[in-house]
């Protein structure tokens, strides 16, 4: 159990909780992914204010990792400019909705995949959506590298002030950047 607390006070999660890592360990983590899929929320543009510039972050992962990018239709357009990774303009509930069919083959066909990583979206929202994706489909893992923790994933950094979700999100990409 994480000694971690949820962001959102009142959030009621069960007693299936996320284990607290570190962004390094995030990094070696993804690694590891044979598919991986990238989730950004409706708020990531919005994160610029936190000095982190949520899509350049997502692309560099995406890009080091062979990663499928999806966004949310308010984020979409900040995406736009990133020729080089594979971005996918769908609503959240309708992603989470097929990642829940076991025989859905992915964006492009090469199966299912076996980490999703979820960052930007509305705090309470994502978490339903994690919720979701802990209950109905729960071979695939899910992190959140959000600045706030979410119970409802199976892993995810802990609360962090914005300086310090910068520093982990630029030790993150180190770890996945390097060769």
């Amino acid at each position: 159990m994480s000694k971690v607390t949820a962001w959102e006070t009142a959030e009621i999660r069960g007693p299936k909780v996320a284990f607290n890592l570190t962004p390094e360990n995030c990094g070696k983590m993804l690694k590891r992914a044979k598919l991986l899929l990238i989730v950004v929320g409706g708020g990531a543009v919005d994160m610029k204010a936190d000095g982190v510039d949520v899509p350049d972050a997502v692309s560099r992962m995406a890009k080091s990792m062979n990663g499928t990018v999806v966004t949310s239709p308010g984020v979409f357009k900040a995406f736009q400019g990133y020729s080089d990774i594979k971005v996918i303009n769908m609503g959240l509930e309708d992603v989470v909705d097929r990642l829940k069919d076991e025989s859905w083959k992915g964006f492009d066909g090469e199966g299912a995949y076996d980490m999703m990583v979820f960052v930007g979206g509305l705090y309470y929202f994502q978490s339903m959506m994690l919720s979701t994706l802990k209950h109905f489909a729960p071979k695939l893992k899910t992190i959140s590298i959000d600045r706030f923790y979410h119970p409802n994933a199976q892993f995810s950094l802990e609360n962090l002030s914005p300086e310090k979700w910068k520093e982990g999100l630029d030790a993150l990409l180190k770890v996945l950047e390097a060769k």
